[in-house]
């Protein structure tokens, strides 16, 4: 019987090659090209989706872009996830089992096989896995049963391994996957539907089957298919069989001997990763040989014949020297094109792939960017914006990185931690958002309530506690915050009012602690829908929202809850769910550049072919047989081993040689840690040898140069210093007690705050700090003084402890860290007793955290101080003690003398003044700083040096204040930056 097999080589553009033969009838000699309707009889079968839309873009243009094309046809490889393995209409998708609905009902299985090897003390697990690291695990214990039915392996080959010639491990292992195989398929019989692998090799059964029925005597031609599946490689040697049957294989090489062909198919020679081996196996099962493969164009550069000698098996490589002088001259044509491109790490292999596309796409060449590492794809689309390309990852992004994942991820994540500020406002600022609003009037919404709510702001979590904040914004505000107008208010009212009836299905749940996995699957599309709804009803859809939708409904009709995950790992395990689908892009950006992963590359060409990540790790991924079976123990049941993964990605890289020019790119580090060169790329340069890889990598240099420079900057030249000088009239004439050391240290941070009127804002979500706790210690402390609470009474520990407990509840939110500064506060509250006490003798009148301010006037200009006062004690003799409580530095003595540290000595002008309300005017008699710890020494006094009465001190410091003042605040001609202190002729 006639047998048409071809390859087409691997230097060759497979999709237009193959078109231009279709085109000329050489793989259907016997098929008369005559008439308008003779392409439109030939059917076509190509491994990918993508492949079908090249090869019809190719035939259009050859056509002149109108005629009626051959029928093409799909077929799934087994790695490729991104179409049906048959795309006939006749052959039903149903019956097929939902993936989502296994990985739930194996991890179900793993929870309890977990938990029981945590009661036995089993060695299988370290410590009990969270529920992300079970659902990754029953992810791949899933792949492990579609090997089983895609290499078409029945389960009871699990018997032929003998457990007692296995590590325990293993063994634990094995009795648990026996047990899965025992239930899963009982369990799919229950719910009648079958695996999907069983179904798709029905189908190709089906297909095989009705091949010869369906086509007679028409052409029909299989291209770029491997048959790396069983069931594929039986519909591939069915197809070369018909009368009008042809099947061209991708790269293969048909000048191979038949030593080596035989040396590839010998089980002793574990030859999986070579990049022949999947096509030698097909060809052994057509009883075919290399000498009947016809190879259909060579471009005559030698490329083809290097490749193949720089990828044969390791026992080969001692003819390398011989074969290069065979190659002889044609070593130079071969490489003419490629480029060797090495950087130092991979953000700047990024960077260089990007100029090396800009630089291609000025020359008017497509691109075609291949990188294996989706997260390397990222960086170059990032690094391509610099330049106004914009490309998308034509192998899509898992859903959980969509926008419409995130927007799952921010709700769910948002509701589990009650709806703390950084998740609020993360929520409000999606594009998508819209609670019942348009999104400039919840943008408007959103501002406020980052503004005026949640910055520097603590109250109760969740919902209620942002209701209260609202509510006292508007009628009781804090010091520093904004007053809410009636009208915010309200709207802000009604927006959390709404997201509270919205949420209530998750909230309810989430408080609870364990939300169940199909009551929130099933409540999502009705809250999602509700949330991106604006005031017209309109929704505003994100992208990826139908395969979010089709996903939901899958996840929702399933039978299987995992109800017992926590919260807190609620949204890392449905991440990982979500992770499985991908979302592709809605329109490709150009067609002149486009990123493909390793298995969107397959049979694809561009003008410039670019190899990103050819790293071991990358390309090839790492040969991990997974963690339920050893390699040995794979082998053992007929598995194939993992090293067929790397045989693969071998062929992946000999067909991406095939563009015209092509550039070879890796790092020298990836991350953190050292990388190697890919295994491929090692061996193209051991073959074409030092002085050839030397001119590959001279044709890239100035891409690596480039790259290196783009961000570089010869000498840094810092930006001057700013000097203000405002207007005097602009300059404040009235500051704080203690902006007056500011004013000394810092007169930029005055103008700042004073003329130009910048406040900082604090940031978004910060957890409490030092200072918000030392403003805890001072108003509780204050508050046990200005409510006239006896210090030695016999209650005043409960008391105070009474104000801190309600103080500190404004740390709901972090309950843990205010239970453990309560617990602290407890010593310090028993040491300040302590010190009250003692001082009781000699102290008529105690004030606490009073406010005062005194107006005096510098060079005949009035000048205002103010402030506020920790404690301002009266003695049994009439004069003042000022203190200062701190719970962060004190002064030293040396900022004391040198007039440094003015806060107290100012403070006791406005009381020598008569500033502070209700304490009479007098003079200061001590100034003392009162150091409160957490730590051992919990309460230690500083008072100021005693080489002069405190009131001395007041002049003093006043005097030398009020002359720099009069330069720095006055005039016109002084800048306001703290050097000019010493030009000023001062010593403050």
């Amino acid at each position: 019987m006639r047998r048409s097999l071809f390859t087409i080589a691997p230097d060759a553009p497979f999709l237009k090659v193959l078109a231009t033969h279709i085109m000329q009838g050489t793989l259907t000699p016997d098929w008369p090209r005559e008439g308008p309707f003779w392409l439109s009889d030939l059917t076509i079968y190509l491994p990918t989706k993508r492949a079908r839309l090249a090869l019809v873009d190719i035939l259009l243009e050859q056509l002149g872009g109108a005629a009626l094309l051959p029928n093409i046809y799909t077929l799934g490889e087994s790695d490729e996830v991104e179409n049906a393995f048959f795309a006939e209409p006749d052959l039903s998708t149903t019956n097929a089992a939902s993936k989502t609905e296994r990985t739930l009902f194996l991890a179900r299985l793993i929870e309890g096989w977990a938990h029981q090897a945590e009661k036995a003390k089993q060695v299988g697990f370290a410590s009990p896995p969270s529920a992300a690291e079970i659902l990754a695990m029953a992810q791949s214990l899933g792949q492990l049963l579609d090997d089983f039915l895609t290499e078409e392996i029945d389960y009871s080959a699990l018997s032929q391994l003998v457990p007692d010639e296995l590590a325990e491990n293993w063994q634990q292992s094995l009795n648990f996957i026996q047990i899965v195989t025992e239930n899963w398929p009982l369990y799919l019989e229950e719910l009648g539907v079958q695996e999907a692998a069983t179904v798709r090799r029905e189908k190709f059964a089906l297909a095989q089957q009705s091949l010869k029925l369906r086509y007679g005597n028409r052409p029909v031609i299989a291209a770029g298919s491997t048959g790396s599946v069983p069931a594929n490689a039986r519909f591939l040697a069915e197809i070369s069989q018909l009368p009008n049957g042809a099947l061209v294989l991708p790269g293969f090489d048909a000048a191979m001997s038949v030593d080596d062909f035989s040396y590839l198919l010998e089980p002793q020679n574990k030859a999986h990763a070579h990049p022949q081996f999947g096509m030698a196996k097909l060809l052994r099962s057509f009883n075919a040989g290399p000498a009947d493969v016809e190879e259909l164009f060579h471009a005559g550069r030698g490329r083809a014949q290097v490749l193949h000698r720089a990828l044969a098996s390791a026992e080969n490589t001692a003819q390398w020297h011989n074969q290069r002088g065979e190659i002889g001259e044609e070593l130079v044509a071969a490489t003419d094109q490629i480029s060797l491109l090495s950087m130092p790490n991979e953000a700047l292999e990024s960077r260089a792939i990007a100029m090396a596309t800009r630089e291609a796409l000025a020359n008017r060449k497509s691109v075609g960017i291949i990188a294996p590492d989706r997260d390397q794809a990222r960086q170059i689309i990032a690094e391509l914006h610099r330049f106004d390309i914009s490309v998308d990852d034509s192998a899509g992004v898992p859903l959980s990185q969509s926008p419409a994942g995130r927007l799952v991820r921010q709700l769910l994540q948002m509701v589990h931690a009650e709806f703390t500020a950084i998740d609020v406002v993360g929520l409000l600022i999606h594009s998508s958002v819209c609670f019942g609003r348009d999104r400039g009037t919840l943008s408007a919404l959103r501002e406020t309530i980052d503004l005026s709510i949640l910055r520097g702001m603590r109250g109760k979590p969740g919902l209620d506690g942002l209701m209260d904040a609202v509510h006292k914004a508007h009628h009781d505000p804090a010091p520093r915050q904004r007053r809410l107008s009636a009208e915010e208010a309200e709207a802000l009212t009604a927006l959390l009012t709404d997201m509270e009836r919205i949420l209530a299905p998750l909230i309810a749940p989430f408080a609870a602690g364990t939300p169940g996995l199909l009551s929130v699957a099933r409540a999502l599309p009705d809250i999602i829908a509700q949330v991106i709804a604006d005031d017209q009803g309109k929704p505003h859809l994100p992208h990826g929202y139908d395969q979010l939708q089709d996903w939901l409904k899958e996840l929702a009709a399933g039978s299987i809850d995992l109800s017992r995950i926590a919260g807190s790992q609620f949204v890392s395990a449905l991440t990982l769910l979500m992770s499985s689908v991908s979302v592709r892009p809605l329109e490709q950006a150009r067609h002149d550049v486009q990123i493909w992963g390793r298995v969107e590359a397959r049979l694809q060409s561009a003008d410039v072919m670019i190899l990103a990540g050819l790293n071991e790790g990358v390309w090839p991924e790492d040969a991990d047989p997974g963690p339920w079976m050893s390699r040995g123990m794979k082998i053992a049941v007929g598995l194939e081993p993992p090293e067929r993964k790397v045989g693969l990605a071998a062929h992946d890289f000999l067909l991406a040689l095939s563009s015209p020019e092509i550039v070879l790119c890796f790092a020298e580090r990836r991350g953190t840690s050292p990388a190697d060169q890919s295994r491929f790329l090692k061996r193209l340069l051991a073959f074409v040898g030092k002085e050839c890889e030397a001119e590959l990598a001279e044709r890239s240099a100035h891409l690596k140069a480039w790259a290196m420079q783009i961000d570089a900057v010869e000498t840094v030249a810092p930006a001057q210093r700013p000097v203000p000088q405002p207007p005097a009239e602009l300059r404040p004439r009235r500051l704080s007690i203690t902006e007056i050391e500011t004013l000394l240290r810092d007169p930029y941070a005055i103008y700042a705050k004073h003329v130009l009127r910048l406040k900082p804002l604090d940031p978004l979500g910060a957890p409490p700090d030092f200072a918000e706790r030392g403003n805890l210690i001072h108003d509780v402390l204050g508050d046990f003084i200005a409510d006239g609470h006896d210090c030695a009474a016999p209650d005043a520990h409960a008391k105070m402890m009474e104000l801190a407990a309600v103080a500190y509840e404004r740390l709901a939110d972090v309950a843990d860290r205010r239970d453990i500064w309560l617990k602290r506060f407890d010593a310090i509250a028993r040491a300040f007793l302590a010190h009250e006490t003692t001082n009781n003798v000699h102290l008529a009148m105690r004030h606490a955290e009073i406010r005062g301010e005194a107006t005096l006037e510098i060079a005949g200009t009035p000048f205002t101080l103010h402030g506020r006062a920790d404690r301002v004690d009266q003695t049994q003799s009439g004069t003042l003690e000022i203190v200062d409580f701190k719970t962060g530095g004190v002064p030293g003595k040396k900022d004391m003398e040198n007039f440094m540290a003015p806060q107290l000595p100012m403070a006791g002008l406005i009381a020598r003044q008569g500033g502070f309300e209700g304490v009479e005017r007098a003079k200061s008699g001590a100034f003392r700083y009162i150091k409160l710890a957490h730590g051992p020494d919990t309460l230690n006094v500083s008072n100021f040096p005693s080489n002069q009465d405190a009131d001395a001190w007041v002049d003093q410091y006043w005097e030398r204040f009020s002359r720099f003042a009069e330069l720095m605040l006055l005039r016109d001609d002084i800048a306001m930056v703290a050097q000019l202190q010493s030009e000023a002729g001062t010593t403050v």
